[in-house]
């Protein structure tokens, strides 16, 4: 017995001198159990789901690469002619700000708080802050381009508010331009890159020449409405000496060649062939005798010639042509591992051209940045015949100096062509430069007033979820149509 309660007195006051100990949230720890979770999970996330989207088969395809006009139906052609699915805007909506734009936020938010240091062995947390701004200001800009007013300021606040306002087009493009320079100026480019980075592998020398060709684009895009800060945004972008100057430098996603890490485009086409090319695409570029044809279209088997399906046809006529009598998608554009653009050289350029037209400082000439502009883009799609390429510039169609039109034209057209698989751009880029090229839709059109929409319809889960914002940005959902412009379309 009295062994017992010896032991039992000697175990008591070991408990309470360990209890006591200054160290025992050390001693109690796992030393192989991180205390923080890699961000660099929430950035592959961000990154790859973002481009899901844009080259799903829904909100990517039948929208963005039908509405500007590089791809027809081949059946269930109602998207060809402005009839869009509501169920689209959801879920492209709600995917954007739930999925990549909130994970963004998170990063941002675990890399700029209390327990920052946590987190700073997976990459400077300055640079995930930085990594983080960067893409959530290409996402706004991809959603405001689309919609018009979109949540920003109040947006990403969970449940401390769930029904954010919507921001003008006017401050969105001005929150942009700070979202890039808070990360321009913010990033340590000689220190860690994030984990996760699929995109450059956390070189944030990279991320610098992104985030400059990013501010020079929302910079551009409001020229026409704010030249003033347009103006020195651009400027300080190209006086930089850090912009995607060349195709080393794009900013791609890399799908691999299996599910579900393969492209959205591959892995629609495995079990349903909804698209062809279009006759605006084919027919513009054989008429320029464009290299590229072949590596964006495959000939007809019936013909062995390239021709686009005829874009905007009803639902009965577009059934009538069988797929051999068209050109289909070519190789490139259906393999897995097709890449998603999120900016490459040849746009940088073509901005860079603008503004020399524009008289603004830039690094060379509006026809060398034209020029450069194009080649970049052949070379990217695997066109390396310098002559080729020589006799293709040399044309009186498409050299800078005899091709038709005003500078914003000429510039326009080959941008739209450099644009093919970025559907969104393509198509801003045709509201905003006025080049002409697409076509009315050959059955006319299911919604709008003819032309080519203006913007997308908001979704409807925001009539009901968010009312009072939602018709607060669209008085009283007047606005709420296809017809109605961009802020920065003054045309």
């Amino acid at each position: 017995m009295n062994k017992q309660i010896f032991f039992l007195v000697g175990l008591i006051g070991a408990l309470a001198f360990t209890g006591c100990r200054k160290d025992f949230e050390e001693i109690n720890t796992n030393p192989n159990e991180p205390t923080a979770v890699s961000p660099g999970f929430l950035l592959t996330n961000a990154q790859k789901s973002t481009m899901d989207r844009v080259y799903d088969s829904f909100w990517g395809s039948r929208r963005a690469m039908q509405t500007a006009q590089f791809w027809s139906s081949n059946q269930y052609s109602n998207e060809s002619r402005y009839a869009y699915r509501d169920a689209t805007a959801n879920s492209a909506w709600a995917s954007f700000y739930a999925g990549p734009l909130q994970d963004l936020q998170t990063i941002i938010d675990l890399n700029s708080g209390d327990d920052a240091a946590d987190y700073s062995g997976y990459g400077d947390n300055a640079n995930q802050i930085a990594v983080a701004k960067i893409l959530q200001a290409w996402i706004y800009q991809h959603l405001t381009d689309a919609f018009g007013a979109i949540p920003m300021s109040q947006a990403l606040q969970g449940v401390s508010n769930t029904t954010p306002a919507y921001d003008s087009q006017a401050d969105v493009y001005a929150g942009l331009i700070a979202m890039l320079d808070d990360a321009l100026n913010g990033m340590n480019v000689g220190g860690a890159g994030p984990q996760g980075d699929q995109i450059y592998g956390g070189d944030m020398a990279q991320w610098q020449k992104f985030a400059n060709s990013l501010k020079l684009r929302v910079a551009m895009r409001m020229a026409d409405v704010n030249p003033g800060a347009a103006q020195a945004a651009a400027e300080a972008a190209l006086g930089s000496g850090a912009i995607i100057a060349g195709n080393e430098d794009n900013a791609l996603f890399g799908y691999l060649t299996g599910a579900p890490n393969n492209n959205p485009i591959n892995e629609d086409y495995k079990t349903r062939n909804d698209f062809a090319a279009s006759n605006t695409m084919v027919d513009f570029l054989a008429g320029l005798n464009d290299p590229r044809l072949g590596v964006f279209f495959s000939p007809a088997v019936a013909s062995g010639e390239y021709v686009g399906e005829v874009y905007g046809l009803d639902e009965a006529n577009a059934a009538l042509t069988p797929n051999d009598a068209v050109s289909q998608r070519g190789g490139a554009i259906l393999a897995a591992d097709l890449a998603g653009i999120y900016f490459d050289a040849a746009q940088t350029h073509f901005l860079a051209a603008e503004a020399a037209e524009r008289g603004w400082s830039s690094i060379l000439s509006a026809e060398e940045h034209y020029n450069a502009a194009i080649t970049l883009s052949m070379n990217y799609w695997g066109i390396t015949d310098e002559a080729a390429i020589a006799d293709y510039l040399a044309q009186a169609d498409v050299a800078y100096g005899t091709a038709a039109g005003a500078w914003n034209e000429k510039i326009g057209r080959q941008k739209w062509a450099a644009l093919y698989m970025q559907g969104y751009e393509a198509w801003a880029e045709y509201r905003r430069l006025d080049f002409g090229v697409l076509l009315p839709c050959a059955d006319g059109v299911l919604e709008g007033d003819g032309s080519v929409p203006n913007r997308m319809k908001y979704p409807l889960d925001e009539q009901t979820l968010n009312g009072d914002n939602w018709a607060a940005a669209t008085n009283g959902g007047a606005d709420d149509v296809l017809t109605t412009k961009m802020w920065w379309d003054v045309n």
